[in-house]
């Protein structure tokens, strides 16, 4: 008797399309393609070279998050071929300047528990958070998926996490990945799917979740997928999707590489010092580091939550002199929310900086880049030296509650949350 099968293999059997599981990679059928302005454009020139047709224009989505608007003549260049082609093969997805793509994914019923969907970015792993097997690739990758709907897929191993216990109030999705980072190290996860159980009292919050898949990847996760549950049906509900949920659950006896019990009871708020977002320890134990920018986005957070959450620190205060505080919403669509609940008002109040839904400076493109003396504390997913400009400024990744208390304070402290 064949043991059971985990929630990944029985997404990627479902789309299968050889008649067996005889060879160690399958071809399977994608579900929907997610693509951006930077990598798809590497694509174009190859894709009419070929004369290739879009397989399903219905089943893509594209946007230019990277480049929007863009801050140079050679990135307007870069925008405008990617938006001619989308227009040209009628992408029906095309979403220009309305935000990051991978929120524009999850804020779509294309992404929807049980889907296989491929992306031309890394962090379309977020897809997860809804319960979908979502996996960035190369764009040559991305071509062949493109032109024929399909990929081959290797059957990723996979973690077991189950979350228990109570979230602390001062804590969000982005202490618990960066403590499942602090535990399991950049190459924890490499090739794996990391599998989240949510069993938390009360379960987490949806932006919390896909906080978590979303950074999946930084531990080398194929896949980072939460077990879809209520609070996947409520969110899909909610964004108004007409299907019902293809309601995918592991088997009980479904075989792990490992099981990792994560006790929320007992988290305090984290921090990822430079170089790296698996260098973390508990802000109690940061260094004292005064800083000269802070910075609220990413395709990582930036969504209504974690504008509350910073709006909540700020309310009433003044944000140091010493510190630029940008704000930049995941999408359109969260920054109309953040509107209409006066959150924008507060935090322009206390003096932060809104910028339009884009990637910014998460990658160093533009909107509040760093240099050389720059010290960032940061809601976004990498701080690789150079990542988000000069090689020689420092970024420091924590949750959007920690990044607003701390520009406030001036500084990163290990005092941050004595209050």
């Amino acid at each position: 008797m064949s043991p059971g099968r985990t929630f990944v293999e029985k997404v990627i059997d479902s789309h299968a399309l050889d008649p067996a599981d005889e060879g160690l990679y399958r071809r399977v059928r994608i579900d929907a393609l997610l693509g951006h302005d930077a990598t798809i454009a590497l694509l174009v020139d190859e894709f009419e070279r070929r004369n290739l047709k879009v397989w399903d224009p219905d089943r893509v989505i594209f946007t230019n998050d990277h480049f929007s608007p863009p801050a140079t003549a050679e990135r307007a260049d870069i925008s405008n071929k990617f938006l001619c082609f989308a227009r040209a093969k009628k992408i029906r997805h095309l979403m220009m300047d309305r935000g990051i793509c991978h929120q524009l994914l999850v804020e779509s019923p294309l992404c929807r528990p049980g889907a296989l969907i491929v992306g031309a970015d890394s962090h379309t792993i977020m897809g997860g958070g809804v319960g979908a097997c979502a996996t960035g690739m190369g764009s040559t990758d991305i071509l062949f998926a493109l032109a024929t709907g399909t990929t081959w897929m290797r059957k990723p191993p996979s973690i077991q996490i189950v979350f228990r216990g109570t979230l602390p109030t001062n804590c969000s999705g982005r202490d618990i990945i960066l403590e499942l980072l602090r535990l399991l190290g950049e190459a924890g996860a490499q090739y794996r799917a990391l599998e989240f159980w949510d069993r938390a009292e009360p379960k987490l919050s949806q932006d919390d979740r896909f906080a978590i898949s979303n950074m999946a990847v930084e531990i080398g996760g194929k896949f980072g997928v939460f077990v879809p549950d209520e609070v996947t049906r409520t969110y899909c509900a909610n964004r108004g999707d007409v299907q019902p949920i293809d309601d995918v659950q592991p088997d009980p006896d479904a075989e792990y590489e490992r099981t990792l019990e994560i006790d929320l009871s007992k988290l305090t708020p984290r921090v990822a010092k430079p170089w790296s977002p698996a260098n973390v320890v508990p802000i109690s134990e940061a260094p004292e580091v005064p800083l000269t920018v802070a910075f609220l986005g990413s395709c990582s957070s930036a969504r209504l939550s974690d504008i509350r959450e910073a709006a909540e620190e700020v309310a009433g205060k003044q944000i140091s002199p010493n510190v630029r505080f940008v704000v930049i919403p995941a999408s359109v669509q969260v920054f109309s929310d953040a509107l209409r609940a006066g959150y924008v008002q507060t935090l322009t109040d206390a003096g932060a900086v809104f910028n339009q839904s884009s990637c910014g400076p998460c990658g160093g493109i533009d909107k509040g880049v760093l240099g050389a003396t720059d010290v960032c504390i940061s809601t976004s997913n990498r701080n690789f030296r150079g990542r988000m400009g000069h090689w020689e400024s420092q970024t420091y990744l924590a949750s959007a509650r920690s990044v607003a208390r701390a520009a406030v304070l001036g500084r990163l402290s290990p005092e941050l949350y004595e209050d």
